[in-house]
């Protein structure tokens, strides 16, 4: 039998996506605490988590999913105590949204801020592409997308509503509603 290619090829993309995506995730998670320095620096209460699993969540998840579509962030137990507390204390009307796109992933690190109170929250996460469309849907239809924060089992510490096209900074650009004709 004739041997053609190289059975290393696979492994090797395969090795070196896994390394771009883990040079994405320290490049967000080192920008996440820059950005929260900075709001340190300012005077701002600020809590900045790095989300153990972030999603972006369509309807086609489930009927549970019918009103918490959107990103998902799952903030670890020992941040849950500061997220609330920050999240009670203000109403967080603004947001900055820094992205980036590797491998597939996106990554993304968001500020919420309430000026205030000078309170900033701010999340790390990292969701799939591939999941965009399907939430894009649901937006468009509901004319808001909304980002939650929750614990490991469930728990929902707090909600953020982006209305309109106001979320555009939180997506990639290239990526349609499903069943969003371009006509």
């Amino acid at each position: 039998m004739v041997r053609i290619g190289n059975d290393d090829s696979a492994e090797r993309v395969e090795r070196v996506s896994t390394n771009a995506v883990k040079d994405a995730w320290a490049q967000t998670t080192d920008e996440l605490e820059v950005l929260a320095e900075q709001r340190r620096e300012n005077g701002w209460d600020t809590v900045a988590v790095p989300a153990i699993q972030t999603a972006a969540v369509s309807r086609d998840a489930g009927p549970k999913h019918n009103e918490r579509f959107g990103i998902v962030f799952v903030v670890p137990d020992n941040y849950a105590d500061s997220f609330s507390e920050a999240f009670e204390r203000g109403e967080f009307p603004r947001f900055q949204a820094y992205r980036n796109e590797v491998s597939g992933a996106v990554f993304l690190v968001v500020e919420y801020l309430d000026p205030d109170t000078e309170t900033a929250i701010l999340l790390a996460g990292q969701y799939e592409r591939r999941h965009v469309g399907g939430m894009l849907s649901a937006a468009a239809d509901e004319g808001v997308l909304y980002t939650h924060a929750k614990t490991l089992n469930g728990t929902i510490l707090g909600s953020f509503e982006h209305e309109g096209d106001e979320y555009e900074p939180l997506v990639p650009e290239t990526i349609e509603p499903i069943g969003n004709s371009s006509e």
